[in-house]
């Protein structure tokens, strides 16, 4: 039987590559034998699933965010991309499943699923015809994206050709283009027939329709928010003229779906880009096994080829810790360019420095990651591509250990990304009558960034987004085109973002020589605690010693242990420790963990039973010349309050640890939070000298992307831009 299905889908297959939208009938299977059972049909549906686009990194290479390591390799965005040559799009492929679908659509509707079971029976049946609708409107939708626009001569901006029924063998295939809007109400109301039948999500555990193991289905909430994204492309500037209406659409469709997926609330803090349970993945391929991904993207020293070099401009566009462009931030020093930057850039960017799995990543002329390295080719830019990798894979030989990972189609944040810029357009950036405005989505984007522009105040603070709302429209357009860039960079959006915004597609790409200066570094005191290794001679069963340095600068209460504190009860009357083991630093000839530092704040806490603050209290440091403890000299401070920053100073000592020592003459003591502040003793210092990489050149008739070669000869009424 296997065999028999293997057939039916090996001729669609090969009938797809003889016509254009593929005509050719099944002619050895009856439609009796084929609609029997689902097992057979449900194989034409399978076949849509299965074509979906597996990747999207390289679409980066022909926008200003990145390049490939290999110069040449990207000769398209160089000037050579013509019709024979075309990377974008794939005409065949979405019109080959476009009618798998229309076949699933016109003939399914009398699948048995299962005989015994009447309630499976027909539900499944209402949920794949409801994913026939989407699966078709997604393939529409790729067309609309990529062949979409105003040909040479049009006043009308033209799409595809609808087709919504299988053609015949023999029929006249060349059909006109219709309009763009055509095409967008034809994907909207596809997309609201999957909505109308589909679940949600699968997020409901192990559920049979709707639980985990149907992740990778089309959903209710996929379709919602493929809509919303289809009318945010519609009202941009390279296919419609400015109409208010379109973005107010748009804008609605958005704030849709993002009720229906539960409001507009706080994003999953970034993980290993593998958590396919997360409920901010709203449409994502099935999850596979292995590491191939990390092999093309990891730099030499993990054992990759390190082919995805983001850009300068790429790496620039991240702000400061503080929300500010890095021109305008004051965290942000010329020296240590990559230092109190928004989070995103260290969990998306490879850089020069940055350590990954207890690897030191070097880019620095000489470096095992720079040119001529452990890869004769290294980077051209200065850096590498880390997002999307799961920090679980290695590649080290004898140390191999692969991680699942999947491709997201659409998730929450460009959905709230998509609800910003239409919203914005619409109504300005604080309006919120659709329930949440513009503002609050970006806002969302931001406080995941780990964005503060004010530490000193509980909670998420980002000024520089509220100042460039009041501003208005235009410059909050400007940023959220930024924070598009960065949130989506390596997910295959830049490129179509670019052009539907008639922004420019030709850049200059630049990158970074580091070279080894023999200026010495100019530091800010830092909490070395952040990056140090905690532990203790003893700590209670049910607390947390790794809780002592999450990085609160404004502890919760004593009595709040919700995220983890320190205790030693029962420690009545003796001395306990906590210590920190200083982490690794790279020195012009290999690495040390010898930092000075001068300072120690803790914040104590009490129950007011078993744990007291302590009555005694003293700081060691470890003496690399005598190899002992030693306590630190000429202090100030060691106090002893509890809810409050207790500040001890004393001489700068160099030291790779420290203990802090405690002891209540009566109960047990405890501590929320430990910092110790300081240096590093002899850093290694850089010159950065910034320099052009590589020049794109697109002509300007390449917004409108040609429909390949091959078709034109046989739809001769497809309208082409002049010079193909």
């Amino acid at each position: 039987m296997k065999r028999f299905i293997f057939i039916i889908i090996l001729a669609l297959s090969l009938g797809a590559c003889e016509d254009f939208l593929d005509p050719r009938p099944i002619q050895d299977q009856t439609s009796e034998d084929l609609w029997s059972h689902a097992t057979y049909g449900e194989g034409i549906l399978t076949t849509a699933y299965d074509d979906l686009e597996g990747s999207y990194i390289s679409e980066d290479y022909f926008t200003d965010n990145a390049v490939p390591n290999v110069p040449g390799s990207n000769s398209l965005a160089m000037g050579s991309w013509n019709v024979q040559s075309n990377p974008i799009g794939n005409w065949r492929n979405s019109y080959k499943n476009i009618r798998y679908l229309n076949l699933f659509i016109e003939n399914a509707k009398d699948l048995v699923y299962k005989v015994s079971d009447s309630y499976k029976d027909s539900t499944l049946k209402v949920h794949r015809m409801g994913e026939a609708y989407f699966l078709r409107a997604w393939y529409q939708w790729q067309l609309l994206r990529d062949y979409g626009g105003y040909a040479s001569g049009e006043t009308e901006a033209l799409g595809f050709p609808i087709v919504t029924r299988v053609l015949e063998q023999g029929e006249d295939l060349d059909l006109p283009r219709n309009t763009y809007e055509e095409c967008v109400q034809q994907i909207a109301s596809d997309c609201d027939s999957a909505i109308k039948v589909l679940p949600i999500d699968y997020l409901n555990g192990t559920d049979e329709f709707t639980g985990l193991s149907n992740r990778g289905r089309g959903s209710a909430s996929a379709a919602l928010a493929l809509k919303a994204r289809m009318y945010v492309y519609a009202a941009s500037p390279a296919f419609s003229t400015p109409d208010q209406a379109k973005w107010v659409r748009a804008a609605k469709a958005a704030a849709e779906a993002i009720e229906v997926i539960g409001g507009l609330t706080e994003l999953d803090e970034f993980g290993n880009f593998n958590d396919f349970s997360s409920p901010d993945n709203i449409w994502i391929n099935p999850t596979e096994s292995g590491s191939g991904q990390a092999y093309g993207c990891y730099p030499p020293s993990l054992y990759g080829s390190g082919n995805c070099n983001p850009s300068q401009e790429l790496v620039n566009s991240f702000p400061a810790k503080d929300g500010y462009p890095i021109s305008q931030s004051s965290l942000y020093k010329a020296n240590t360019p990559y230092s109190k930057r928004d989070g995103r850039f260290e969990r998306f960017i490879f850089f020069n420095e940055d350590l990954y799995n207890g690897t030191y990543i070097r880019t620095v002329e000489g470096g095992a990651d720079a040119p001529g390295g452990l890869s004769q080719h290294g980077t051209r830019t200065g850096y590498y591509m880390k997002k999307l990798i799961s920090k679980k894979v290695r590649l080290t030989p004898g140390d191999y250990a692969s991680d699942i990972y999947f491709y997201v189609y659409m998730a929450k944040n460009e959905l709230y990304l998509n609800f910003a810029e239409a919203a914005n357009e619409a109504y300005g950036p604080t309006d919120a009558s659709l329930g949440f405005s513009a503002l609050e989505a970006l806002q969302k984007i931001r406080e995941r960034a780990g964005i503060d522009s004010d530490t000193s105040r509980e909670g998420y603070q980002d000024q520089y987004v509220e100042n460039t709302a009041a501003l208005g429209t235009d410059a909050f357009r400007d940023l959220v085109k930024n924070e598009r860039r960065l949130e989506l960079c390596f997910e295959g959006h830049r490129f179509w973002d670019i052009r539907r915004w008639n922004d420019p597609l030709n850049h200059i790409i630049s990158g970074v020589n580091i070279s080894y200066s023999d200026q010495p570094l100019e530091q800010e005191k830092e909490n070395i605690g952040l990056r140090s290794v905690p532990s203790t001679d003893y700590i209670s069963s049910w607390e947390d010693i790794n809780s002592i340095n999450n990085g609160f600068d404004n502890p919760a209460a004593s009595n709040d242990n919700s995220r983890g504190i320190y205790g030693n009860w029962y420690s009545g009357g003796e001395w306990r420790y906590i210590q920190y083991d200083f982490p690794q630093y790279p020195t012009s000839t290999g690495v040390s963990r010898i930092h000075t530092v001068d300072q120690s704040d803790v914040y104590w806490f009490s129950d007011g039973g078993g744990i007291l603050t302590p009555d005694s209290v003293y700081v060691e440091a470890w003496d690399v010349n005598l190899n002992q403890w030693v306590e630190v000299s000429n202090w100030v401070g060691y106090g002893r309050e509890a809810d409050e920053w207790n500040v001890t100073t004393f001489d700068p000592v160099s030291t790779d640890k420290i203990r802090l020592h405690m002891k209540s003459d009566t109960e047990s003591t405890g501590v929320i939070e430990w910092r110790v502040w300081g240096t590093k003793t002899n850093p290694a210092s850089y010159n950065y000298q910034y320099q052009q990489v590589e020049a794109h050149s697109f002509q300007d008739y390449m917004r409108y992307v040609p429909v390949p070669y091959t078709e034109t000869l046989i739809m001769q009424n497809l309208k082409q831009n002049k010079g193909w």
